[in-house]
C-alpha cells in the first residue's frame, strides 16, 4: 500500500508536478515560462549580447526553441526541458557579459 508522501519524488510536491506530471497545470507552468524565457532573453540582449553575433545567436536559437515549443502545442516535458535551457543560457550569458 502506497501513500501520498511515497509517491515524492524530489519531496516538493510543486517541483514532483511541474518535472514529473506537468499536464497538471499545464497553462500556468506554460505562462510562467513564457515571461520568465522571454525576460530573461531581453536582460541578457540588454546586459551586452547585442555586440556580439555569436551570443545573440545563441540567445535567439534557444529561446526561439523554447517558444516554438509553446506554439506547437508540444509535449509538456520538451517545453519545460528546452526552456530550461534557454534560461540556463540566458543566465549563463548574462553573467559572461557583466563580468567581461
Amino acid at each position: 500500500m502506497t501513500t501520498e508522501k511515497d509517491n515524492e519524488l524530489t519531496g516538493v510536491k510543486f517541483l514532483d508536478n511541474i518535472f514529473f506530471d506537468p499536464n497538471i497545470n499545464r497553462y500556468g507552468i506554460i505562462s510562467m515560462l513564457l515571461l520568465v524565457v522571454g525576460i530573461l532573453a531581453g536582460i541578457a540582449v540588454g546586459a551586452g549580447a547585442i555586440h556580439s553575433t555569436v551570443q545573440l545567436a545563441f540567445l535567439a536559437v534557444s529561446t526561439m526553441a523554447a517558444l516554438s515549443m509553446i506554439l506547437a502545442v508540444a509535449p509538456m516535458k520538451y517545453i519545460v526541458y528546452s526552456s530550461l535551457i534557454a534560461v540556463v543560457i540566458d543566465i549563463i550569458l548574462i553573467l559572461i557579459n557583466l563580468f567581461t
